[in-house]
Order: C-alpha cells, then structure tokens, then sequence
C-alpha cells in the first residue's frame, strides 16, 4: 500500500498530462488552419527560415511575416528545423485569406474565419498543411513541459501534500485557453515552457543550495527565453532581483558575484547579439516599434484606458477563441469565475490567523528571518505575475493586446495560487473542480470550434418558411436568388436588420476555384432621400463557404446581420436591396421601418383629428408675411392614437376650400420616406411641409387648409375639430399675408 501511495501522484500526473495532450491535440485537429491569433505570421516565418536559412527583417510589404519578423527566433529556428524535411512548395498559394472576417467580434452570426477553407486541408495531410500540423504537434509538446515544471513547483514548495501538485497541474491542463494555445502555431508555447523552467530553478535556488551548474543552467534558460520573446528581458531582471535577496537573505556577498558570472554572463552571450542586431536594424533593441508601427502607431493610451480593457483581458484568460471572436457558452466563464472564487476564499480562509498574527519587521536581522520563511516564496512568485502584468500594461498602452495569452509566462504564480486555495476545500476541489474543468475543454474542442467554423449543407428546394417572398432573381456569376426571408419589421437606429438568403449555383464549379472568382454579396439599406442606413459585404455561407465552391443545383441559406448606421435620420422606411459585387443587377428585398428609441414626448394640446387615429398637435407656417414667390415652410406635430394601416398623402392648399387652390403642397409624409403605413399608435411624428407661393398672386390675406386624402381614390380623411366635422375634411390652419 505504501508503494501504491507513494506512486499515485506521477500514476495521477501522467493521466493529466495524457488528458491534456488528447485535448491540445484535439484543438490542433478541430481548429482550421491559421483559425488562431497570428498562426500564419508565425508558420511563414519558420517557413522562410527553412527555405533560406536566414532570419527575416520587417518588411512592411511581406504580408505573411508580418510583424513577426521582429520577433526574437528561437521558436521559429526551432520550428524551421522540424519542417524542412516537408515541401511546402509556394504555401502562400494556397491561403486565402478572408478579407470580411469580424477580428476580435463575437457578436456576428458569421465572417468569423479569417481564412477561407477548402478540401486541401483534409486529410490526409500534405505539405504546408502537413508541416502547419507537426508545428501545432510541437507546441503541444512543450506544454507537457510547461505541466511538469508547475507540478514540480508545487513539490518543492510543499513537499509533503501531493495534492496541491496534483491541482496546480490539473487547473492549468484542462483550462481551455491553454489547450487552445497549445494547438497552435505560436511562440506562446515555448516562451511559457521557459518561463516556468526558470521559475521551477529559482524556487530550487531559494530552497536548496546554490550551486555554480545551477546558475549556470538558469543562466542558460533565461538566456533561451530572451531568444523566444521580450519577456525573457522580464525574467532576466526578476532572476537578478531574486539571486541577489537570496544572497543578502544569507549574508552571502560571493553569491552576488555567482549570480553575475554563472547567470548574466550566459544570458548574454545567448541573446546579447539579437538585441544588438534589433539595435542596428529598427533602433530599438527590443524591436517593439515595429510592433507599435504596425498596428498603426502608438494609440498613446493612459492607465485607465488600458484599465478599461480588463474584461477582454480576464475572459481570454479562460477561453477565447478563434481572432477573439469564437466565444464558448456564458456558463463556462461562471465556472471558471466560481473557481477563481472558490481559491480566494480558501487562501482567505488559510491566511486568516497569519495575517492577524504578522507584525511588521523593523531591523535587518527580522527582515532576513521573514525571507527565510516558507511563504516567502509565494510572495516572491507573486512578484513575477506583477512584473509580467506590469509589462502587460506598458505594452497594451501603446498597441491593442489584452490577450489572456500573454499573461501565461505567469502561470506558475497562477496555478500555485489557486491550487493553495483550492486546497482549503480538500475533496471537493481534488475531484469537483479538475472534472468540471475538463468538461469546459471538452465542450470547446468538441462543440464550440466544430460548431463555429462548420460549413453550411445544402437545402432541399423548398426547405424555407412560408413567409418567404421568391423572387428566383439572377444575379449573375452563376448565382440564382431564389428567396429572402426578411426577419426584422421595425429597427431602431444602431439596431440590426436580420434577413436569410436562400441562393443557388447554376453553373458548374470552377476547376480550381479561389478568391479571384468568389462571388461577394453586397446587402444595402436605404432610409431617407435614398441615403445609405447599413451596409453588408460578404461572401455566402457565413462567409466559410463562398459561392464558387458550390456545386451546379446546390441551395444554401445565409442568415445575414446588417447593422444599421446609429446617425440615420428616423422615423424613416427603410429599403433593402442585394446584388453581387460588379455586377450591374440586383433585387429588390423588401422595407421595414426605422423608428427612434423611445419616441418623443405627446403634446398636451389636439388642433383636429383626422380619421381614427390622426391627431394634429401642433402646426406653424412661416415665413409671415410671404412675398409672391417665396417659399413657405409648414412644421406639424402628428401623434397617432390608431394605426391607420394604409398609406395616405397629406394636402397643404392655399385659398378658397370650395375653389380649386391657388397653390399647394401635396406629399407623403415626412417627403415621402415614412409613409403612414408604418405609423403605429403612441408615435409622436414631427413633419414638414413646403408650399410655393404663386409669384402672380395679389396682395391680400388667404386661409391655408391641411388634411389627409386617399392617393388611390382620392377621397379625404373626416377632419373633426372639437367633435364637430369640419367642412370638406380640412383643418384651417390660419391666414397667410400676401405682400
């Protein structure tokens, strides 16, 4: 029994990191290629590695090295070695890239593929995308080195509770964003990898002897992370910090000296000459100007902007995927959130009498017995997260990146800190919160990115509701539009419209079918005088599976978001139009209504009512006098007690009722762009109206007349003041003085 104890914990961490391989795997398998933050920049610069042996510089021309060529190399050297071997031929012939893809939002029902995928990246696997997939396999390897440094961490920090050792490596193995991680193509991988090695050499140097093969490998390690990323810089400065408190906590001066030779000497050596070639090169020895310039130059942010950014920050720690724009179930961030707070309230709980009992050191001799202390390490760990959050910060002020990922060089501080507190709830959390973790990785690789980059099937000929209009519209390109089902009836600006497009192939694929013949839906909403409301461009089928990949007869539906512009001018009709790009043609989709949210307030005061529902509330015409000639304007303020359901144009005559006018200013409401169809009771509808005075007219006074008349029949709306009917159904405005 005792052999079966003393085994159980590495029988226990080899089934995590089993588990954790399978999941980071799965994710590298599920996960279309280049569906990962930058995952192409970092594939074509191990690529052009490999191809010319050589390190890349910036060139702002080179689309698919992108800023990654200011990156330090280790990963990509590391990765140009493994898939040289492979011909990948000119892989950039076979990417094409979506130029429609929602970067960074999950709000859209579709565009969330950055690239569009077509059957060459089935298996079985060749070339590039053979090469992208053993590059995915190696990140995931170095993630089982990453577990293994937090799990021995965790052992030497608390020798004697496995348990602990045990949490700290489940919480991180079965976290979807690591996994995630870990089945991608990114420097991420390595840098983390480095990170916890040297943290996993510094709690060894604090608790244990130092020795010169000791530094020496740290040296070595720090060294390697400056190879794989600025952050090696952080931990070269955090190591420093740390070996030299070791040595005073001692009383050790010849240590201080160690730590200059057997780790700074080392690190330099390895990384020196990238810094200094950065140097030459972009001015800037960390190179993160070439960052900064391309993503647009520095946004010069402030602490509270860069603040503000904290929740995009803390739930891409969890589980983000995707270009930031495939997000899992709401329920899975509560989770994760309810195990954050579990750990707080455990580490609260196991902190209490410490904290009540701690007292201030005030000489030398009880600040060196505080350092020497057990917990000590926990608050120097805790120092490498603020550093790496410090670092965070300083960068995120300058360019967009609060990404979860970049905090993971800080995991070992992370998954300590929730293991301990954890703990305090002994069964509950060894069980409870590794199993619930891992169900949140499975729902990731196996629902949430099938699910989200799945290609639409093709529909039966009549599989669409009945409230379909169709139109079997041509729109050219091969392209037949054969309904529309149009959703939304009323909008409000800054709203969305939604609609699905059911459309047909009618020719045969192209041979090789790309990007230069993809069809490119185009949705435009017109409002008021024909101004442009919303605009969508896109490709069909979620924007993952373009017409010309179709076959000849196949129907498919889009369901399509058109945002509408928030500055639109409303109450207004709104007309829905599609055709394809460059292509003369189009369709005619269908009209809604664009409303304002809330309406304004109703006006106390009624001057008539016409029909049911047609309450004039105000009404003011200038300019008073006119001059033969001139132009008068008429404001009114309508309110609606009953939709009148049909439209109707409203009359503005000058002159005699019982005489034809001597002139007038017959329009649909508001010119025309909000027709009484779509009024609805409780709306409150300012409108305006123009009437030219006839330049011949004499001087002298003459009645102006408003009401409502059939435009079909020509028959007018009862006008009732007072509840009394008014003569030939129209409301005397007042008297116009001619001079």
């Amino acid at each position: 029994m005792s052999w079966f104890r003393a085994r159980t914990p590495r029988f226990c961490l080899a089934l995590i990191v089993a588990v954790y391989l399978f999941l980071a795997v799965g994710f590298g398998v599920a996960n279309p290629i280049f569906e990962a933050p930058d995952e192409q920049h970092h594939f074509f610069t191990a690529e052009y590695i490999a191809d010319h042996g050589r390190l890349p510089v910036v060139d702002p021309a080179n689309k698919w090295i992108g800023q990654e060529a200011a990156q330090p190399p280790l990963y990509y050297l590391l990765g140009s070695l493994l898939i040289r071997p492979i011909e990948t031929g000119v892989a950039e012939d076979w990417v094409w890239p979506n130029p429609f893809v929602r970067l960074g939002d999950a709000s859209w029902p579709n565009n969330w593929n950055a690239f569009v995928h077509t059957d060459q990246e089935n298996w079985p696997w060749r070339g590039p995308v053979l090469a992208v997939h053993l590059l995915r396999l190696f990140s995931a390897v170095l993630g089982v080195g990453t577990l293994l440094f937090i799990y021995g961490t965790a052992r030497l920090v608390w020798p004697e509770q496995p348990d602990r050792w045990l949490l700290a490596a489940a919480v991180v193995a079965f976290l979807p964003q690591f996994t995630f991680l870990h089945g991608a193509v990114t420097n991420d991988a390595l840098i983390i990898l480095l990170s916890a090695a040297g943290l996993w050499q510094l709690v060894r140097l604090w608790l244990q002897p130092i020795t010169r093969g000791r530094l020496l490998l740290l040296g070595l390690t720090v060294g390697l992370a400056a190879l794989t990323k600025a952050t090696g810089l952080l931990l070269l400065l955090y190591a420093m910090g740390f070996l030299l408190l070791r040595a005073w906590r001692d009383g050790r001066q010849e240590t201080a000296w160690q730590t200059a030779v057997y780790l700074l000497l080392p690190a330099l050596l390895l990384s020196g000459w990238l810094y200094g070639r950065n140097w030459l090169l972009y001015g800037d020895p960390t190179a993160a100007n070439q960052f900064v310039s391309y993503f647009g130059g520095s946004r010069a942010f402030g602490l509270r902007e860069v603040l503000a950014e904290s929740s995009g920050l803390w739930l891409s720690l969890f589980a983000v995927f995707g270009w930031f724009n495939v997000r899992p179930p709401d329920w899975i961030y509560w989770l994760w959130n309810g195990v954050v707070l579990a750990a707080a309230a455990g580490a609260l709980k196991q902190c209490e009498f410490r904290i009540t009992s701690y007292q201030l050191p005030t000489t030398n001799d009880q600040l060196r017995r505080l350092c020497q202390r057990p917990a000590m390490v926990g608050w120097l760990l805790l120092g490498w997260f603020l550093l790496v959050y410090a670092g965070l910060v300083r960068f995120m002020m300058l360019t967009p990146a609060a990404q979860g990922r970049l905090l993971f060089p800080a995991l070992i501080p992370m998954a300590l800190g929730l293991a301990f507190g954890l703990s305090y709830w002994r069964r509950w959390a060894m069980v409870v919160v590794p199993a619930l973790a891992l169900l949140t990785s499975l729902i990731s690789v196996f629902v949430v990115i099938p699910r989200a980059y799945a290609v639409p099937q093709p529909l039966g000929m009549r599989d669409w509701p009945e409230t379909t209009v169709v139109l079997n519209q041509d729109l050219g390109q091969g392209v037949e539009l054969i309904a529309v089902d149009l959703e939304t009836t009323v909008v409000q600006p800054g709203g969305s419209v939604w609609l699905t497009v059911y459309s047909r192939r009618t020719m045969p694929q192209p041979l090789a079918p790309d990007n230069d013949n993809a069809p490119e839906l185009v949705v435009n909403l017109f409002g008021a005088e024909t101004s442009l409301a919303g605009k969508l461009h896109t490709y069909h089928g979620r924007g993952l599976y373009p017409a010309n990949l179709w076959s000849e007869g196949e129907v498919f539906a889009d369901r399509l978001r058109v945002d509408v512009y928030p500055e639109i001018i409303v109450p207004a009709e709104l007309r829905l139009y599609l055709h394809l790009l460059d292509e003369a043609g189009g369709a005619f989709v269908g009209e809604l209504k664009a409303a304002p949210a809330p309406w304004p307030l109703a006006p106390d005061e009624r001057l008539a009512q016409f029909g049911a529902g047609l309450e004039l509330a105000a009404a003011h015409f200038a300019p008073q006098p006119a001059r033969p000639g001139e132009r008068l304007l008429l404001t009114t303020t309508w309110v609606v007690t009953a939709a009148p359901g049909r439209d109707f144009t409203l009359f503005f005559h000058l002159g005699d009722p019982t005489a034809p006018p001597l002139a007038q200013g017959d329009s649909p409401p508001r010119g025309g762009s909000y027709p009484t169809r779509y009024w609805a009771a409780g709306e409150v509808i300012d409108d305006w109206y123009t009437l030219d005075v006839p330049s011949e007219l004499s001087d002298g006074r003459y009645p102006l007349w408003i009401g409502f008349y059939d435009p079909v029949s020509g028959e007018r709306l009862p006008a009732v003041v007072n509840g009394e009917r008014q003569p030939h159904d129209a409301y005397l405005l007042g008297y116009l003085t001619v001079e």
